[in-house]
């Protein structure tokens, strides 16, 4: 059975995030192990169970759990282990918390290994001893790195302006305490001789008082607000949120639907129900952001989904239509998905999809393979080197899903695992099933039965995605507005349930951070309400965490995407400027004047234009003058025509060639010599004379049409 986290448990305090097990063997370290940057860590023998792999056959499968408590306390529990955990050589009781003090020992089961707690807290010695320990430890040092990539400069700016503030108020203060005893040494020098008066007394005590609580409560609020933007800071570093920089992609005209970031982070296809794609290079623009193509992909149907290959040379863009389509890097049509009949009952036998697409992806691995879901029920996989009909694509699987009474039910939104090995979709009644495309024929191979609430194409599960490791897997919904996050390995229940985050289309999607720790949600907002939306970040692996630990506001009609790096590269180029003869235009070839040129060379610029524009019309080569007809014979490779009355009747009434002669009249000049010497016809026919009827026709074909319109006329004729 697996182990779920106690609720008690909360988020590591910032004094525990460096926490460690430093693992000895012999007397020397071997190995550290991090077990300050999430809630509960589980050690055990199982790889598959167990955050932290312990490799001995005394220890059980899930043998213990290091888990944070909300007194900022890190606590040891032993989970009914056979062989026990013991905390400096005394075994601890089972399901029973023990706090872990710096310095204790820890060991598992009969294991010759020792796990040393440690947990380094202020001091520049004990500093120096964290970063050395961070530089055996990859998961801070990636942390490190995406810091240090989202602007690290602008936070160690931040700190030095902290510092110097610090600085100059302290010294403020000394200043102040000097001038107040040197007036208190002159008072003591010179008597006053002043009568004593209890409300004059109480007059300047209350004022005294005053005057402190008037120089505390600056100081109070600046170490309120440093407080606050240490744990924003805090947190983000702990997730790995970049909340220092932001840059606005305005171009669509409509809402905006589906976002995709190619593997390098350098560019962005984004799609709107205005129809149109848009491709952002961030390291071919400057300053100024503008995507470098505008595609309308599919005239009258708006974007759902866009998705790059994993190697970013191609970009699926799926439609409301049932016809995707696939794109080259830039933006040029390469290949249309085939269209299904919708006559067919079993959708197993058509070619493509027969009602509107919903979603797609690429394959995470493999650079050909995409799948799209539809309301056909349907969710079809396609491969680039296809079969093709008509230069449309045919899908080569075909996996159908049902609703809970076996019935055809329309798939809201499909995803892949990281690996590829699961195919997830979501129906239209709220459930979620997952296929392993080897094993299509065996049915779903998880279903996570009454998911979420029922909805329809616009309002049921919107959104599915996986965590990197593949363990978890989160949905959202616009039919009950919640965030659900799923163990892959117990599908009855949901780990974490968010509720209230509102999602009005039905393309509203989340995302997992790098390391799925993290998720981030964006909410929408109804018109006429004056609210406008924001960028939720909710934790994944904390229990009873359910609030949002960070959050980002936008401004009215905007949506957040995170990148690596790409968007930096174009933060810091300079707008080309622009020279003031730029803008002309210059029409004709023009003419260089050279006072020094050679006398060869120069060209006389006298004289009139007027004399200069006859002299070129009346050169026909350079006034380029159609030629003239010839009138004499023809010379060139040109035939003259006829000119006189005899060339003309020679050259209508001598056919140069067979072809020329009329085939009839050719006939006919042989009647009279057939019938006096009929020698083409034989003895036969020399005493009964043929029939007319059969004879030579008399009558071409028009004439004949015009004689039988002619006989109709008359006889219809009273």
């Amino acid at each position: 059975m697996t182990f779920r986290p106690p609720k008690w448990a909360a988020s590591p305090a910032a004094r525990n995030r460096h926490a460690k097990l430093r693992i000895e063997k012999g007397g020397e370290c071997i190995e550290q192990i991090s077990v300050g940057q999430r809630s509960c860590y589980v050690l055990g023998r199982s790889e598959e169970l167990s955050d932290v792999w312990l490799q001995h056959p005394s220890i059980s499968r899930q043998h213990a759990a290091i888990v944070h408590d909300k007194h900022e306390q890190i606590c040891l529990m032993d989970l009914g282990s056979a062989q026990g955990t013991f905390v400096n050589d005394r075994e601890i009781e089972p399901n029973e918390p023990r706090e872990l003090r710096a310095g204790d020992r820890i060991k598992f089961g009969a294991s010759t290994r020792t796990y040393v707690f440690q947990n380094t807290v202020g001091g520049e010695k004990e500093e120096q001893k964290e970063t050395a320990a961070a530089s055996a430890d990859p998961e801070l040092q990636r942390m490190m790195r995406e810091m240090q990539s989202f602007g690290d400069k602008h936070q160690q700016k931040r700190d030095e302006e902290k510092r110097s503030g610090a600085d100059a108020k302290e010294e403020e203060r000394r200043k102040r305490q000097a001038e107040i005893a040197a007036m208190t040494a002159q008072m003591m020098q010179a008597p006053v001789q002043v009568s004593k008066n209890a409300s004059a007394e109480k007059e300047t005590a209350r004022s005294e008082d005053g005057a402190e609580k008037e120089d505390s409560a600056p100081e109070a609020e600046s170490e309120s607000e440093d407080d606050e933007a240490d744990a924003r800071d805090d947190v983000a570093l702990r997730y790995g949120l970049p909340k220092s920089h932001e840059v606005s992609l305005e171009s669509h005209t409509k809402a905006l639907a589906c976002i995709a970031v190619d593997a390098p982070g350098a560019r962005v296809a984004t799609g709107s129900m205005d129809y149109h794609v848009k491709l952002w290079d961030f390291a071919g623009m400057a300053r100024h952001v503008r995507p470098f193509r505008d595609i309308e992909t599919d005239e009258g149907h708006p974007l759902v989904a866009v998705s790059y290959s994993p190697s970013g040379d191609r970009l699926l863009a799926v439609t409301g239509s049932c016809q995707p389509k696939v794109l080259t890097r830039e933006g040029v049509e390469e290949l249309q998905f085939a269209k299904g009949d919708m006559y067919v009952v079993d959708m197993a036998n058509t070619n493509g999809h027969t009602h509107s697409t919903t979603s797609g992806q690429w394959h995470p691995t493999v650079r050909d393979q995409m799948i799209t879901s539809s309301l056909d029920g349907t969710v079809r996989m396609w491969t680039l080197g296809g079969k093709q009909a008509f230069n449309k694509l045919i899908n080569t699987s075909v996996f159908k899903f049902k609703d809970r009474r076996g019935r055809r039910c329309g798939v809201t939104t499909c995803r892949f695992s990281p690996d590829g090995s699961l195919v997830a979709g979501a129906t239209m009644d709220g459930q979620i099933q997952c296929i392993d495309p080897r094993k299509a024929y065996a049915g779903a191979a998880l279903t996570f039965r009454d998911a979420h609430a029922d909805g329809g194409g616009d309002v049921g599960v919107s959104s599915i995605r996986f965590s990197p490791d593949g363990k978890y897997m989160a949905s959202r919904s616009c039919s009950d507005d919640t965030v659900k996050i799923w163990d892959l390995r117990q599908t009855k229940q949901s780990v974490k349930e968010f509720r209230g985050i509102e999602g009005v289309f039905g393309t509203c999607n989340i995302a997992f951070n790098r390391n799925g720790t993290a998720i981030a949600a964006g909410t929408c907002v109804r018109k006429g309400k004056g609210l406008k939306g924001k960028v939720l970040f909710l934790d994944v692996h904390t229990p009873g965490l359910v609030d949002p630990v960070a959050s980002i506001d936008m401004k009215e009609d905007e949506s957040a995407v995170q990148s690596t790096k790409g968007v930096l590269l174009s933060a810091t180029k300079k707008l080309k400027v622009q020279n003031n003869d730029s803008g002309v235009r210059i029409d004709g070839a023009g003419k260089v004047y050279n006072p020094h040129a050679l006398p060869m060379y120069r060209e006389d610029a006298s004289g009139s234009h007027k004399r200069k524009y006859e002299k070129v019309r009346a050169d026909p080569k350079k006034s380029h003058a159609p030629d003239k007809p010839i009138t004499g014979p023809g010379m060139g490779g040109k035939i003259s025509g006829s000119t006189t009355f005899t060339q003309y009747f020679m050259s209508s009434h001598i056919k140069s060639s067979f072809r020329e002669e009329d085939p009839r009249e050719a006939i006919l000049k042989y009647a009279k010599k057939a019938e006096a010497d009929p020698q083409f016809l034989g003895a036969a026919y020399g005493k009964t004379k043929l029939d007319p009827r059969y004879q030579l026709a008399k009558q071409t074909l028009e004439e004949e049409k015009l004689a039988k319109e002619e006989e109709e006329r008359r006889l219809l004729q009273p």
